[in-house]
């Protein structure tokens, strides 16, 4: 049974997902930053084995954005990564957010589109660590109409 666990900041099987996956596996080497602290990371256990992860971080009251997300290579192609960022996008709107962006490598799109979002900013091409990313986001909670519609 697929448990999600949620804290405040990065735990330890997070660091050691985002290691494994992000440094050791696809050569990034800037992984950790100024936000493991403050950042609310997500770490999925399969019969308590932590096998993916995936963090928030607030932009606006509304706006989160939705980050490291990486499932360890004997668990991919199974739909974790669905799982964690449904869950993430659940988490989102009980913390009282509305919408999700966030940067995808340009071979994920499609991954990302199935969930429902959509590319944002014509597609524009953002290099993160040599690695093609476009910025992508979803409405999570519709708008009333007396608030502004989703628009980055």
């Amino acid at each position: 049974m697929i448990k999600p666990v949620f804290t405040l900041g990065t735990s330890l099987e997070a660091k050691e997902i985002r290691q494994e996956v992000f440094v050791q596996e696809q050569g990034f080497q800037n992984e950790f930053d100024e936000y493991e602290k403050t950042a609310t990371t997500l770490v999925l256990f399969l019969d308590d084995i932590p096998i993916a992860t995936g963090r928030l971080r607030t932009l606006d009251p509304e706006t989160y954005k939705i980050e490291r997300v990486a499932v360890r290579k004997p668990y991919r192609g199974k739909r974790i990564g669905t799982y964690v960022v449904k869950f993430l996008c659940t988490k989102i709107k009980t913390l009282g957010g509305r919408k999700a962006v966030l940067h995808a490598r340009v071979d994920a799109i499609p991954f990302y589109q199935r969930l429902g979002f959509i590319v944002l900013d014509d597609g524009e091409i953002l290099y993160e660590e040599g690695m093609p990313h476009v910025e992508m986001g979803k409405v999570l909670v519709k708008a009333q109409e007396s608030q502004r519609p989703y628009k980055r």
